[in-house]
């Protein structure tokens, strides 16, 4: 019955995934640049996550 469950929800994600995708406009013309600047939010989220991380692998290895 897990399995199913699992299942049934990875189906739902995909399907709501691809709705998504499709509900998408074309885009721009070939002159704008539309690229996602990443600066520091994005930054400071990454380096808190692999702080984060090594301070369980560490805490793991203490016990």
């Amino acid at each position: 019955m897990k399995h199913i469950k699992f299942l049934i929800l990875v189906i739902i994600f995909f399907f709501a995934g691809i709705a998504c995708v499709l509900a998408q406009g074309p885009g721009f013309d070939d002159d704008v640049v539309d690229e996602v600047p990443l600066d520091g939010g994005v930054s400071a989220l990454v380096v808190a996550a692999a702080a984060y991380g090594a301070k369980k692998l560490k805490d793991m290895k203490k016990k």
